[in-house]
C-alpha cells in the first residue's frame, strides 16, 4: 500500500474535536471525554531547553503510573472506547508497563497513540508495535537540521531518530499500522533547511507538522542547567518567532489530561498542577469530566479569555492546525 493513500485511525477524532466554535461546543458537550491523554510518567531522559521536563523548571513531583491507577482509569475508558495517547510530560517509553497497556486497550479495540522522542525504541519494541498493533505513533523532533534538534535537545541524536523511522516504515511494510508522523518546531531556521529537513523525512512518514516553537513560558531562572545552557536559552528566547494568536481551545470541550499520579488536569499543558480538575483516585473520569471546575474552564475559554489563565495566555495556535498558514512555515 501506498503510504499516501493511509488514513491516520485518529483523523475522524480530531475532525470531531475540531468541528465548530468554542461556544458552539459549550452547547453540546459530550457525555464523556472524545480523547484521553494519559500520562504514564513526568520523567524524561532528555535535558531539552523548552521543556519545564527537561530543565527541572517543574516542581510537580516526580513519579511512574501504578499498576492500580491504570486499571481504574481502563476500567472506565473501557465502557466508552475513548481513544487513548500516551503523551504529556515525560517519555512513556521509560514505563515498564507500555507494551501491555497498550495491549489492554487494543484487545477492547481502543484506538492507542504514542508520542515518544524516540530515543528509546529498539527494533523489539517496534515488532512489538507491530504486532500488537499500535495504531499510531509520533516521533518527536525539534528543530529541522542535526545542529538546531542538538542545540534545544541538549543531545545529539537527530540521525539516530532518521534511521529509526525509516526502521518502523521498513517493517511496517504494507501493514495499515502503525500510522507513522513526526513533529517539530523550529525557532529561526530558514526556509531551505525546512524543506531540506521535509525531503529527508518524507518518503519515511504519513504526515509532518511543523510548527513554531513556544518559549515566553519558560522561565530562565527557575531552571535548572548550566550556565552556558542559559545562556543559549536565553538567546533562542530572544528568537522566539511564533505568532502569538490564542487557538479555539478543544482540551476543555472535548479532552481530559491524566497525570501518572491520577491527578486531572482541565489542560494538556499543565505541567505543574495549576488547572487541577480532580483525581481519579476519588472520583470517576466522568464525574470529573462533568464537574463545575472544568464547566468553569470552558466558560471562560468559550469567550477566548485565554489571558485571565496563566497557563491559557501563553497557548498560541503554534502549528497553525486552527489557521492554516499562520506560522508561514513552507
Amino acid at each position: 500500500m501506498n503510504k499516501n493513500t493511509r488514513k491516520n485511525p485518529f483523523s475522524d477524532i480530531y475532525k470531531k474535536c475540531n468541528k465548530g466554535n468554542s461556544k458552539e461546543k459549550l452547547k453540546h458537550l459530550p457525555e464523556f471525554p472524545s480523547l484521553i491523554d494519559i500520562e504514564l510518567t513526568n520523567k524524561c531522559n532528555f535535558k531539552c531547553l523548552m521543556c519545564p521536563t527537561g530543565t527541572k523548571m517543574s516542581k510537580r513531583k516526580q513519579g511512574t503510573m501504578s499498576r492500580e491507577i491504570f486499571d481504574k482509569i481502563a476500567t472506565e475508558i473501557k465502557q466508552y472506547k475513548t481513544p487513548v495517547r500516551f503523551s504529556r510530560w515525560g517519555e512513556p517509553l521509560l514505563h515498564p508497563d507500555l507494551i501491555f497497556f497498550i495491549q489492554e486497550f487494543k484487545k477492547e479495540g481502543i484506538l492507542c497513540h504514542i508520542n515518544t522522542n524516540g530515543s528509546l525504541l529498539t527494533s523489539d519494541i517496534i515488532t512489538s508495535f507491530l504486532q500488537i498493533p499500535l495504531d499510531s505513533i509520533k516521533i518527536s523532533f525539534q528543530g529541522v537540521t542535526r545542529e538546531t534538534y542538538t542545540e534545544m535537545r541538549n543531545i545529539d541524536l537527530f540521525e539516530f531518530l532518521l534511521n529509526i523511522i525509516k526502521e518502523i516504515f521498513e517493517k511496517r511494510g504494507s501493514n495499515l499500522l502503525p500510522f507513522i508522523s513526526a513533529s517539530t518546531t523550529i525557532t529561526y531556521e530558514n526556509r531551505d533547511q525546512v524543506l531540506q529537513f521535509k525531503k529527508q523525512i518524507s518518503p519515511y512518514v504519513d504526515d509532518i507538522t511543523i510548527g513554531r516553537t513556544v518559549l515566553e513560558y519558560m522561565d530562565v531562572e527557575k531552571i535548572k542547567l548550566s550556565s552556558d545552557e542559559k545562556k543559549t536559552l536565553e538567546k533562542l528566547k530572544q528568537q522566539e518567532s511564533v505568532v502569538k494568536k490564542h487557538p479555539e481551545c478543544i482540551e476543555v470541550f472535548d479532552k481530559l489530561s491524566i497525570n501518572w499520579d491520577g491527578t486531572v488536569s482541565a489542560c494538556c499543558g499543565d505541567f505543574d498542577n495549576v488547572m487541577m480538575i480532580g483525581d481519579i483516585k476519588k472520583d470517576s473520569l466522568k464525574s470529573i469530566w462533568q464537574s463545575k471546575k472544568m464547566h468553569a474552564y470552558r466558560l471562560l475559554l468559550s469567550e477566548m479569555r485565554h489571558d485571565d489563565l496563566p497557563l491559557c495566555k501563553t497557548c498560541y495556535d503554534y502549528h497553525g492546525l486552527e489557521t492554516p498558514g499562520l506560522q508561514n512555515i513552507v
